[in-house]
């Protein structure tokens, strides 16, 4: 009797290159968003060990008759996911680690049988395709300089397969979902090219032209002597006839094109009187909150007005009794006060007192003759950073004040935060892993706190903001710079006398944000007190309707928890070095503000920040905006934001 000789099984093999990391295309194609789109619907694969998978009709051969719907089950057998330096930015749980030029590797089981019938799916980083190089070439191609692209190949393979017609249907079914992918992964590279990013600039006090400080930005930031290519374009967003908008080409080191806003405030504070600048600046003169810089020739001018005070006193109540001279003295003293107010208003002007002093009085004096210009400045920033939004074509919003303006941008954004931070489009597999991580921060021992640079803590603000907008808000302001702010004194300048009760009542956002105490589970059941600025958010799943869905999100103060804040200035060495309208911002606003002191210089430097003259401060500001957007696939949708 002849033995049964067991059929021969085969395997199929398919593959794809992209030039994209391997990093990104992993968490990307495996996202549960994304897996649908090249897997098929209704298709579920996770890269988690034992996970369930779920592969759609017409993928693996099965013996159901037509019109049948059921899936094909499988589970993962087995996993490598390397940890990988992705900014945060992976939505996957971190795994084992491993080199960052490991394979990642998911392996699954078919119907629970034996491993003999699987279907494997591995990425691997590798070079960009160039036949015969020579020795020398690869060495090279090894040694790329940052900044290249990556390239990787994703290979599939389903094995245990019997006979021709299995064969034939995994080479027809494999075939097209490399090509679901291939098509995927173009749309999603045209998408990258297409991307741009945008800059509001807020000009500071004075009677400026519209216009004039988006110019002179551009011009000193992206400067032509560099290679910088930047042109004009009608401004669809702004309702003045007279501005315009800044395009700058991107580069190649991964910056996109980038279009300049201005937000042009002057003509919304017209009408101002001395009388309003002069109310403001005796409050500032009689405060007790003034800056250490400028301490001393304050208390110098009270105690000359408080011996000017007492002379007219003795002179108008012992006119009889004290001698002629004193009285002359007094006397002589009330002819001179009118002379030197008239000869400071001659020298400064009316252009500089009401043009400069009076637009700074107007908005940072909460008065009411003064909330209608308050408000309408604040109204146009809002409206600029709406229509952004509602434009959908940015992938990111950066906010630039210089002075008085880094002072509204920052009430700007304050205000447009508590407006639109719960809105999103739609909720996925939500994940708050960056931001717990954030918030995690706060709760560490001071050594361990310390140990983190201001760097790390603006890398991990950005994750956070990348994984807030995977996870459906949209929130697109990334970074804050300001230049010159008077912010360092805003408890002087704003009369606030409460400004620490304030802040804790999140009246002010802070960066980080102000936090709240909250009772979890410790070890061996004791409560233990954490300090946290988030949230439970709870939303529905269309795809999960009895589910009850939820992620983590920041109070209404806590943008600063996702925007990055950089603030420059010059520091204020005497009378003709630096800036002493501005100051670091650490104290009065948080430890999560990157204070840059910029090198000091003769001469005033308040408006020196952009200017060509200090080529080492527009660096820094340069540097500030962080102009390169490295955004991870996983932050795109199938179909492309």
């Amino acid at each position: 009797m002849q033995a049964h000789t067991p059929r021969s099984l085969t395997t199929v093999r398919m593959a794809l290159r992209l030039p994209f990391s391997a990093a990104d295309v992993a968490d990307y194609l495996f996202s549960p968003e994304v897996v649908g789109s090249w897997l098929g619907t209704r298709a579920v694969l996770r890269p988690e060990i034992d996970s369930v998978v779920f592969f759609p009709k017409g993928i693996i051969h099965s013996d159901q008759p037509a019109g049948s719907d059921k899936f094909s089950l499988g589970r993962v057998s087995a996993l490598a996911w390397p940890v990988h330096k992705a900014s945060g930015s992976s939505a996957l749980p971190e795994r084992k680690a491993s080199p960052v030029a490991s394979p990642f590797k998911l392996i699954v089981n078919l119907n629970d049988r034996t491993e003999v019938n699987q279907v494997s799916f591995r990425i691997s980083p590798c070079e960009r395709y160039q036949p015969k190089r020579s020795l020398r070439q690869r060495d090279l191609l090894h040694r790329r300089p940052p900044g290249a692209r990556d390239y990787c190949l994703i290979r599939i393979a389903q094995s245990g397969l019997e006979g021709k017609i299995e064969r034939d249907f995994a080479v027809k079914s494999w075939q097209s979902v490399i090509n679901r992918i291939d098509r995927l992964m173009k749309a999603l590279h045209r998408a990258k090219r297409r991307e741009r990013q945008a800059i509001i600039v807020v000009h500071g006090i004075g009677e400026q032209r519209p216009g004039q400080m988006l110019s002179d930005f551009v011009e000193n930031i992206f400067p032509e002597a560099a290679g910088e290519v930047h042109f004009l374009k009608p401004d669809y967003i702004s309702s003045l006839f007279e501005m315009r908008t800044m395009t700058v080409r991107g580069d190649k080191k991964n910056r996109p094109t980038t279009d300049v806003y201005e937000l042009y405030w002057a003509h919304l504070i017209r009408d101002t009187t001395l009388m309003q600048v002069y109310r403001w600046g005796l409050r500032l003169l009689l405060s007790n909150k003034s800056p250490n810089s400028i301490k001393i020739p304050l208390k110098l001018i009270r105690v000359a007005i408080l011996l000017i005070i007492i002379l007219a006193i003795l002179n108008l109540v012992f006119r009889d009794v004290i001698s002629s001279w004193i009285a002359g003295i007094g006397f002589g003293i009330f002819l001179i006060i009118p002379i030197i107010v008239k000869f400071f208003y001659w020298v400064l002007g009316n252009d500089f007192i009401i043009g400069y002093a009076g637009d700074a009085a107007r908005y940072l004096d909460p008065y009411a003759d003064n909330i209608a210009s308050r408000q309408a400045i604040r109204e146009a920033g809002a409206k600029i950073l709406d229509d952004l939004h509602a434009k959908n074509r940015y992938a990111r919003i950066i906010v630039y004040g210089h002075s008085l303006g880094g002072v509204i941008a920052y009430d700007i954004l304050s205000h447009d935060w508590m407006r639109r931070a719960r809105k999103h489009h739609k909720m996925h597999e939500t994940r708050s892993r960056a931001l717990v991580k954030l918030e995690s921060i706060l709760n560490q021992g001071e050594s361990r706190h310390s140990n983190l640079t201001d760097d790390d803590i603006q890398s991990m603000q950005h994750a956070a903001w990348q994984e807030y907008r995977r996870n459906g808000f949209d929130w697109r302001v990334s970074d804050l710079v300001t230049t010159g702010s008077p912010l360092a004194h805003a408890e002087w300048l704003l009369n606030l006398s409460d400004f620490n009760n304030l802040k804790k009542k999140r009246f002010f956002p802070t960066c980080p944000p102000q936090t709240e105490g909250r009772n979890v589970p410790g070890l061996g059941g004791k409560p233990r007190l954490l300090q946290v600025f988030t949230f439970t958010h709870a939303y529905k799943d269309k795809n999960r309707p009895d589910a009850q869905c939820s992620v983590q999100v920041p109070h209404h103060a806590g943008l600063f928890a996702l925007t990055r804040w950089t603030n420059l200035y010059f520091h204020y060495d005497g009378l003709l070095k630096g800036d002493p309208i501005a100051g670091p911002l650490k104290k009065p606003f948080g430890d999560w503000i990157k204070d840059v002191d910029l090198k000091t210089t003769r001469g005033f430097a308040h408006n020196r920040y952009t200017n060509r003259g200090e080529p080492a401060s527009i660096e820094q500001v340069r540097s500030a905006l962080n102009l390169s957007l490295h955004r991870p696939l996983a932050d795109y949708q199938p179909c492309g934001e």
